[in-house]
């Protein structure tokens, strides 16, 4: 009879500690240790070549598609290349975000754009191209940063 009476007052203590556990606060590390700003980085879902092929020739037309999306404003869209030096990129043109369209199929915006091949000076050349979304609040993501297997660099080889 003693035993029963020890296993109830034991079982009533437990009980009671794992209610008074429940009622601790965990800590949170990661919340307790990060500002947010409320400033969002700037999306890249893909990038690819439409007509895409092995090589192209001077003065072909590259059809691009960018799809895209941004929590905050967009300030403008940069595409850049490697054309003299593989390693050293220049803008090759800049467009408004207000020239990209909203896609069904995706869920995102859509930017086409036409890169006309330039004169390379060697045969054959690679040209690297790189497209850059830059936010009216100073954050911007590269098609290259992307953490997406779909968008990333693109190298076009050049014939002459």
């Amino acid at each position: 009879m003693k035993t029963l009476a020890i296993i109830k007052k034991l079982v009533l203590f437990v009980a009671v500690g794992l209610l008074l556990m429940s009622c601790l606060k965990e800590d949170n590390w990661l919340k307790d240790n990060i500002e947010e700003t409320g400033r969002h980085y700037p999306n890249i879902s893909d990038f690819e070549i439409e007509n895409l092929k092995d090589e192209y020739n001077e003065g072909e037309v590259v059809q691009l598609d960018l799809l895209f999306w941004s929590e905050d404003p967009i300030e403008e869209i940069v595409l850049r290349d490697s054309v003299v030096n593989e390693s050293a990129q220049q803008v090759y043109s800049r467009f408004s975000p207000d020239e990209a369209t909203f896609s069904e199929a995706s869920q995102t915006d859509s930017l086409r754009i036409e890169y006309q091949i330039p004169t390379v000076p060697n045969d054959p050349s690679q040209i690297n191209l790189e497209v850059e979304i830059v936010n009216q609040n100073g954050l911007s993501m590269t098609n290259v940063e992307a953490d997406n297997f779909a968008a990333g660099p693109i190298n076009i080889t050049v014939i002459k």
